[in-house]
């Protein structure tokens, strides 16, 4: 679920298009459009580097377990940590 943040970036992209549209005519919709995907990609970025470097963040809840494996895609060696309260799986690089 998007964050607050993102809502009211989708809001004003909105509602900029809309008048946008109003104002500038056709061509200069055409052109609002791609400013607007333009931004909506950005809040995306910005959005999924958010929820990495959460899930990233060791939380002391997740314990180690004894699960170990080389991870291909980054060549590393990973740990799975769980919390025992929900299953929650997470994988960190081994330290």
């Amino acid at each position: 679920m998007p964050d607050v943040y993102t809502w009211i970036a989708l809001a004003v992209a909105a509602t900029a298009f809309v008048l946008g549209i109003q104002v500038l005519g056709i061509t200069g919709g055409l052109v609002l459009i791609v400013v607007v995907l333009g931004s909506l990609a950005a809040v995306a970025t910005l959005a999924g580097n958010r929820a990495r470097r959460r899930l990233a963040r060791r939380e002391p809840r997740f314990q180690r377990t004894d699960e170990v494996f080389h991870d291909p895609s980054s060549g590393t060696v990973t740990r799975v940590h769980v919390d025992p309260n929900t299953g929650e799986r997470r994988y960190w690089e081994d330290r």
